[in-house]
């Protein structure tokens, strides 16, 4: 049997701290502070704001995304997150103390915690023949195109967070009335 030595990492590109670092910490700033969007946050506008700022006297786009690789940065990659434009007041931390707590303090043995949702309007539509499985010879399964219209449910579910337990119900109606025979069952 013969042993097979790993490949050799590719060598990292070095660059000097007194550029790398001003590269590093300005792609790690939010770009609204300097007056930027996020969508125009590349290697271009990086290269131009640290010019602008003083921080290096000359640096490519290219250099800037090197350097972003090896740190393996990417800051006009983005996901949206919940940013409140103003502060939040004391009530909502006290709403999300008092979650907490209820999430993880121990239970008597009559109490449950549940969070519980609604799915509104769901349209079951059965279909006019039966789908026909899939056959010899390449044939797929078949679905029939035509469906019957059958009204409209809408789904309560409730999720138990301590045992993982999912409990549903489906109602023609949307009701105060419902959702408490629900939370009664």
């Amino acid at each position: 049997m013969a042993w097979r030595t790993p490949l050799a990492a590719a060598p990292r590109a070095f660059f000097p701290p007194e550029v790398a670092i001003p590269v590093v910490r300005l792609a790690c700033e939010r770009p609204d502070m300097l007056g930027r969007r996020l969508s125009q946050w590349d290697g271009h506008e990086l290269a131009r704001q640290l010019i602008a700022e003083g921080l290096v006297e000359d640096i490519s786009a290219s250099t800037v995304r090197r350097i972003l690789a090896v740190h393996q940065l990417k800051p006009w990659r983005h996901h949206l997150w919940l940013h409140p434009k103003q502060p939040r007041d004391a009530t909502f931390y006290t709403t999300i103390r008092e979650l907490i707590d209820l999430y993880t303090r121990p239970l008597r043995d009559d109490e449950m915690v549940l969070s519980v949702d609604e799915k509104t309007s769901l349209q079951p539509r059965p279909r006019l023949a039966p789908t026909l499985p899939a056959q010899p010879q390449n044939i797929p399964n078949r679905h029939e195109h035509e469906y019957k219209r059958a009204g409209a449910l809408n789904l309560l579910a409730a999720f138990d967070t301590r045992s993982g337990q999912v409990y549903g119900h489906g109602d023609e109606r949307k009701r105060q009335q419902e959702c408490i025979a629900f939370l009664e069952a």
